[in-house]
């Protein structure tokens, strides 16, 4: 048996992509992911918004060539099926945008980093499958 007695930390992280030709709008988000404003988890649906779109916003970083999409291949943040549908928006003139989340965040940003979600709706497309939990 070992014992780690060192620092260990519980803390995740998730790499999503998020694709599109327009900007994320809580209405486009809402109706994306089929939840009404006001239902009993309209709020915290919101936050997530808040939680997407601040990453996206704020830390995001713009893959703008077919070159730093590829470059992203063997890693494992993106399949490279996702590499795929990124090379396909940066083709078609969309926005193409890699971020994170930290299970260290509020509570909506910890919800999303722990789980693997994909969002793929007539507006945009989120994924995220990587997580480190």
């Amino acid at each position: 048996m070992k014992i780690k007695l060192d620092f260990i930390s519980n803390s995740s992280s998730t790499s999503f992509v998020y694709i599109s030709d327009t900007e994320l709008t809580l209405e486009k988000f809402l109706e994306s992911v089929g939840v009404d404003k006001d239902s009993p988890v309209g709020d915290l649906f919101c936050d997530m918004y808040d939680e997407l779109n601040n990453a996206i916003k704020n830390y995001g970083t713009a893959i703008k060539t077919i070159e730093e999409a590829n470059a992203l291949l063997g890693s494992y943040e993106f399949t490279p099926e996702v590499i795929n549908k990124m090379k396909d928006g940066i083709l078609s003139g969309k926005s193409v945008i890699t971020s994170s989340l930290s299970s260290d965040g509020q509570f909506a940003e910890s919800i999303l980093c722990t789980s693997v979600f994909e969002i793929d709706s007539d507006h945009f497309f989120i994924n995220a499958f990587n997580n480190y939990w």
